[in-house]
């Protein structure tokens, strides 16, 4: 048979697609600056692309990773571990991606689903600020760390090496050519680009947007109109209000909303993640060369009426310095303007590209000097700028643009909604993601007469779900020597929970194991046998099931004990070894002063492959420094000629809640009593715009018409600086997201206190009033006094002087209503505690 006629596949060439873009008036670079070369050692500027010199040549290695995203480092170094010579061809000049160019509050999920080499990037960061490990860093940090690794490792790093076609030869990628010149010839590739720019090139089956639900039975992917990042007050979108005739404001589109559900072709939207600094030497915002304010009078409309929350999502990170990222309805989010991205040639993108830098330096310029923005948030934003030692080539601006979604690869396994509820899983899983279904919003559109946001989804999944292998390799008949690690094969909605940096880390760590496998045994990726790569998976720390090393070693176990009562304990474990195993041990550990008796045998001689053997034992807690605690089990299996297997459980140890008193959840909570001392040990999303995930404890029906309650808020754990405690009166506590009637009296670790209520009858609280008093006093006395539908907060430092916050009015308000304490930790990757004393709840005789 003669060999395959070779082929060449060309991507991202030409200016057709960037003449379309252009010609609907986006701003972009001179011709002159756009055809300068830009050598090496000279500043490009800020810019997505830019001519660079010829450097042509031929490089032959073991694996050829495209894209000098986080993922594209962590495969390039496992593949270096493996004995492997590695290329790693990066577009721009810059390694990390996301994690190095601003995003530096990491989107974890449960931390406990992060194995393998994405964990071991953040313990060293952790090492870098003398922490055991360090979820928020400093962009500069981020990228010393990813320099320093590939550095130690020894990979050939060729920065400025843009793909410009593959040669094919049959079904598989004989050589990428970038466009200076330079040839990449390899055995394995590996696809690290967020846009999936060499999966493209390769003639891999994609998808690029929204499905609709009906495609995979799904009840979130489509459009969408919910409350999240969502207009609060009724704006007029017509440049003479009132007047449809007169024009949309910018930033509104004339497209029709479409239905719920309904699929097309949007995709959420793109912003800089901005690292602001307090400091006296911060950079002022710049104001851009094609700034017009124009563009921001939709947000101005929507400041006169009241709402200012533009900035809030202003994560703290080390040494002064936050990561801002789009908050409310109208902020840096440039929504709408990124559809042609996923498959734009450079042109098209470099066009893009520019219209956000413009589009969110023209927005702080906009609220930093515009006068007819209201005095005090200019001066709040004038308090805040650039830093001077971030970015220090682009004037402390993030040099890389959040791709937060463009094409997705089509493989034998989607992953969707399904996956992330659990109603399905993945046999073969090759990492976890645990991040809420997260998309931003696609389309700003009008309804009623009114803007209206739409796309913006937030719904957390049941928890840790895997990532098929299969999510990663094309499909069965098309490229065989291809992985890919960002552009993943799963639905829009899906998508938007996985795309995270841990865990495309994660799928660039699985991807080159995977290679070298397929390397060494002369296969094509999809015949990559999976109990080979799990097996390796799991021996580098990788967490592949839920709870972790669930597959290898399960719990029965309770999650509460009371303090005092013994309680049953089994530990299984699963062989998932290919042969038999001997002189097997388990091991149960459990903290200090606990008493843990094995009911069972604890060893075997044998345990055969896929088989199983369980010990259990009588696990007794000792009573917890407050009402309640959370403590941490360990299992662990040895067995001969391996290094073993362990394993954790959380269990919290509980004194029960007493009556009258009740409670309720809507998010993962724990409570406790001793005497007139409260504890809540809980997660929880947000208490804001449509997330509404609380523990309480409460009084049923306890608040009349004319009520006063108190309490105290001893301590509450900084799980997050806007985790809350405090009291709550609301028309039925249980009805989470849905019950009106809604006001809260909360204290937050970093930020103060906050008088919270739903002014617009959602179900959800979406006003505001603040006490700004720094740092957060613990213990602070929280009295909520209800008069008819009005509703006053104060709060006092010792008891007797009290400070007014202030007042809401609630016209949802029931006659009868519930009252008592709530917390939300602000995380879902963990547990926070709040304790409070002396819950009372009175009325006039």
């Amino acid at each position: 048979m003669s060999a395959p006629e070779p082929t060449r596949r060309t991507v991202l060439a030409g200016a057709g697609a960037g003449a379309l873009w252009l010609a609907t008036g986006a701003s972009t670079p001179t011709a002159a600056a756009a055809d300068a070369v830009v050598g090496p050692d000279e500043n490009p500027g800020l810019r997505y692309w830019y001519p660079v010199p010829r450097d042509p040549g031929v490089v032959r290695t073991d694996v050829c990773v495209y894209g000098g995203t986080s993922a594209g480092v962590t495969a390039a170094v496992r593949a270096a571990q493996a004995g492997r010579s590695v290329a790693l061809v990066v577009f721009g000049r810059h390694l990390g991606g996301l994690s190095s160019a601003g995003l530096g509050a990491t989107d974890t999920g449960r931390i406990e689903s992060i194995g393998g080499l994405s964990r071991e990037f953040y313990r060293r960061l952790g090492a870098h600020y003398g922490r055991p490990e360090s979820f928020t860093f400093e962009p500069h940090v981020a990228e010393q760390t990813f320099d320093a690794w590939v550095e130690d490792e020894g990979i050939d790093v060729y920065r400025d090496h843009r793909l410009e076609d593959v040669r094919m030869v049959g079904d598989r990628i004989h050589s990428l050519r970038t466009e200076n010149g330079k040839v990449f010839v390899a055995g394995a590739f590996i696809d690290a680009s967020y846009e999936g720019d060499l999966m493209a090139a390769a003639g891999v089956s994609y998808t690029v947007g929204r499905e609709s639900n009906a495609t995979y039975g799904e009840t979130l992917n489509g459009v969408q109109f919910r409350t999240g990042h969502q207009f609060q007050r009724q704006i007029d979108p017509y440049v003479t209000p009132g007047d449809p005739s007169s024009g949309l404001l910018a930033g509104v589109s004339a497209d029709d909303p479409g239905t719920t559900g309904q699929g097309d072709d949007r995709i959420q939207a793109f912003n800089f993640r901005i690292c602001l600094t307090r400091a006296a030497d911060r950079r002022p915002f710049p104001r851009p060369p094609s700034y017009d304010p124009s563009r921001y009078e939709l947000l101005l409309r929507y400041l006169q009426a009241g709402v200012w929350d533009a900035m809030r999502l202003n994560t703290p990170m080390p040494n002064g310095k936050t990561d801002m990222n789009n908050n409310g309805a109208v902020s840096t989010d440039n929504i709408g303007r990124n559809y042609a991205w996923p498959d734009g040639d450079h042109a098209t993108r470099e066009a893009i590209f520019q219209d956000h830098v413009t589009y969110q330096q023209g927005l702080l310029w906009f609220l930093a000097n515009d006068p007819r923005v209201p005095e005090a948030i200019r001066a709040e934003v004038n308090g805040w700028g650039l830093t001077n030692d971030e970015f220090t080539a682009t004037g402390g601006w993030s040099h890389e643009l959040y791709i937060r979604e463009a094409r997705r690869m089509l493989g034998d396994y989607v992953i969707t909604e399904h996956d992330c509820r659990w109603t399905v899983a993945a046999p073969d899983p090759i990492a976890l993601a645990s991040y809420t279904m997260d998309s931003h919003n696609c389309a700003r559109v009008v309804v009623g007469g009114f803007a209206r946001n739409e796309g913006d989804v937030q719904v957390p999944p049941a928890g840790p779900y895997g990532i098929s292998y299969r999510a990663i390799v094309p499909p069965r008949g098309e490229c065989t020597n291809l992985l890919v690690t960002c552009a993943i094969s799963a639905s829009h909605i899906a998508f938007g929970s996985a795309r995270m940096e841990p865990v495309f880390m994660a799928t660039g760590h699985a991807a080159a194991v995977a290679a070298d496998l397929a390397l060494a045994g002369g296969i094509a990726v999809q015949d990559v046998p999976y109990p080979t790569l799990r097996q390796r998976l799991r021996a580098e720390q990788m967490v592949l099931s839920w709870p972790p090393n669930a597959g290898v070693l399960a719990f029965d176990a309770p999650d509460e004990l009371r303090p005092g009562t013994a309680d049953d304990v089994t530990v299984t474990f699963t062989n998932e070894e290919l042969t038999t195993v001997s002189a097997v041990r388990l091991a149960l550990t459990a903290p200090a002063g606990w008493t843990v008796t094995p009911s069972t045998p604890v060893e075997a001689d044998a345990v055969e492959p896929g088989a199983e053997f369980a010990a259990t034992w009588r696990v007794t807690a000792t009573a917890p420094a407050e009402p309640v605690a959370q403590a941490t089990l360990e299992a662990a299996v040895t067995y001969a000629g391996a290094a073993g297997h362990t394993a954790t459980h959380a269990v919290a140890v509980v004194e029960p809640v007493q009556a009258p008193l009740r409670t309720a959840a809507s998010t993962r909570a724990h409570f406790g009593q001793r005497g007139s001392r409260l504890a809540i040990l809980a997660n929880g999303a947000d208490l804001w715009t449509g997330i509404d995930q609380y523990g309480a404890i409460f009084h049923d029906g306890a608040a009349g018409p004319a009520t006063t309650a108190t309490v105290t808020v001893v301590s509450q754990e900084a799980t997050d600086p806007n985790a809350r405690a405090g009291l709550v009166i609301r028309n039925d506590l249980r009805a989470a997201g849905t019950s009106t009637g809604y006001v809260a009296l909360v204290v937050k670790p970093e930020n103060g206190l906050l008088l919270l209520w739903d002014a617009d009858g959602s179900g959800t609280v979406e006003s505001v009033l603040r006490a700004v008093v720094t740092p957060s006093p613990y213990p602070v006395h929280l009295r909520l006094v209800r008069e008819g539908q009005r509703f006053h907060g104060s709060y006092s430092l010792d008891g007797a002087q009290w400070s007014s916050i202030g007042s809401a009015d609630l016209p949802s308000a029931a006659a009868v209503q519930d009252v008592g304490v709530l917390s939300c930790a602000h995380v879902q990757d963990r547990l926070g505690l709040a304790v409070f004393e002396n819950l009372s709840v009175s009325a006039p005789s």
